[in-house]
C-alpha cells in the first residue's frame, strides 16, 4: 500500500531517517521514538495524533517496523499540496543534507555520496512535480476557456437557429395571408366579371334583326302560319349566335381570369423573392458573426497560451531557486549544528 503513496526515493530517504532513531540495527523504533520522528518529517497536530494513535494499535510491545511506520505514514498521509512546495519533501530534503553534511564532516564520504544523490533525486523529483502542477492548471484553465467558448458557441448557434426558424414562420405566415388573400381576390374577379358578361346586352347579327322584324310584322298582320315559319328560321339563327357568344364570352372570361391570376403570381413570387433575399442576408450576416466570435475566441486562447507560457518559464525558474535556497539554507544550518537523533 506504501508504494502506491511514496516513491522509491522517498522510501530510501524515509528509511534513512528511520534508521537514525534504530540505534542497535533492531529494525524497530519505540512510539516514542516515532513521534521524535514525525516532528522531523514535519508531521504534528491532529495528523501526527492519528499516526501515533494508530501506532498503539500495531506496536508489538511498544515498538514498531519501518513497513509499520511507512502504512501509518500513507493512512495519516496528508493531501499533496498543489503547485507550492511539499512540505514533507523539504523536510526530507533538510534531513537528508544534515544527513548528508554529517556525513561528510564524519569522513564517511561513501555515505555522504549516496545522501546527495537521494537529494538531488528528490529536489529534481520536486521540481518536476511542481511543474507538472502549474502544467496541470494551465491545462486546466485553458480546458476551462474552451469548454466557456464551446458553450459561448452553443449559444450562439442556438439563438440565431431559434432567429431564422422565427424568421421562416414569419415569412410562411406572410405567404399564407398572401395566397388567402388571393383566393378571396381571384373570387371576386370572377363573379363581377360574371355579373358583367351576364348584364351586357347580346350583339345579334342584321340578318337575325331582320327575320325577327319580318317575324313581328306577319304576327301583327295576323298571318300566324309564315309568323312561325319565320320564328323557326330566327329561333334556330339565335341559338348558333348565342353559341358563338357564349363561346367568345368563356374565352374572354379565360383571358382575363389567366391575366388576373398572373398579376397574382407576380405578387407572390415578389413576395418570396424578397423573404429569400433577406433570409440569404441574414445567413450572411450569421456567418459573419461566426467568424468573429470564433476569431475572437482564437485570441483569447492565444493570449492565454502567451501569459501561461512566460508564466511557466518564470515560475519554473522560481521553483528551482527557491529548492537550492532551501537546500543552501539545511547545509548553513547544519553546519552550524550537528544533526541530532533526538
Amino acid at each position: 500500500m506504501a508504494e502506491a503513496t511514496f516513491s522509491r526515493e522517498e522510501i530510501s530517504a524515509l528509511r534513512g531517517i528511520f534508521s537514525l532513531y534504530d540505534t542497535d540495527d533492531s529494525g524497530y523504533i519505540s512510539t516514542k521514538e516515532l513521534e521524535a520522528v514525525l516532528q522531523k518529517i514535519g508531521r504534528s497536530g491532529d495528523d501526527a495524533e492519528k499516526i501515533m494513535s494508530g501506532a498503539e494499535e500495531v506496536a508489538s510491545e511498544g515498538k514498531i517496523t519501518f513497513d509499520d511506520f511507512l502504512a501509518l505514514l500513507e493512512k495519516g498521509n496528508k493531501e499533496v499540496p498543489g503547485e507550492g512546495p511539499d512540505p514533507k519533501v523539504l523536510e526530507f530534503l533538510r534531513i537528508l543534507e544534515e544527513y548528508r553534511v554529517k556525513c561528510e564532516d564524519e569522513g564517511n564520504y561513501l555515505e555522504a555520496g549516496r545522501a546527495n544523490a537521494q537529494v538531488e533525486t528528490l529536489r529534481r523529483q520536486e521540481e518536476k512535480r511542481q511543474q507538472k502542477a502549474i502544467r496541470a492548471r494551465q491545462i486546466n484553465e485553458r480546458t476551462e476557456v474552451q469548454i466557456a467558448h464551446n458553450m459561448q458557441y452553443t449559444d450562439f448557434n442556438a439563438a440565431w437557429d431559434k432567429y431564422m426558424e422565427e424568421y421562416d414562420n414569419m415569412a410562411e405566415m406572410y405567404i399564407q395571408q398572401m395566397t388567402e388573400r388571393h383566393a378571396v381576390k381571384l373570387l371576386e374577379f370572377q363573379r363581377g366579371l360574371q355579373k358583367e358578361m351576364t348584364q351586357k346586352p347580346p350583339k345579334w347579327s342584321r340578318e337575325l334583326l331582320e327575320w325577327r322584324r319580318r317575324q313581328h310584322i306577319l304576327a301583327r298582320q295576323k298571318n300566324y302560319s309564315e309568323a312561325q315559319k319565320i320564328k323557326k328560321i330566327a329561333d334556330s339563327l339565335e341559338d348558333k349566335e348565342r353559341g358563338s357568344m357564349n363561346t367568345s364570352h368563356a374565352a374572354v372570361f379565360a383571358r382575363k381570369e389567366a391575366s388576373f391570376r398572373q398579376q397574382q403570381q407576380a405578387e407572390l413570387q415578389a413576395l418570396l423573392k424578397r423573404i429569400d433575399a433577406r433570409r440569404k442576408e441574414h445567413i450572411k450576416q450569421r456567418n459573419l458573426d461566426c467568424k468573429r466570435l470564433l476569431q475572437r475566441n482564437r485570441n483569447v486562447q492565444a493570449v492565454l497560451e502567451s501569459k501561461q507560457a512566460v508564466e511557466s518559464v518564470k515560475a519554473f525558474a522560481d521553483i528551482k531557486k527557491d529548492l537550492m535556497h532551501s537546500l543552501a539554507m539545511s547545509t548553513t544550518r547544519a553546519a552550524r549544528k550537528p544533526l541530532s537523533t533526538n
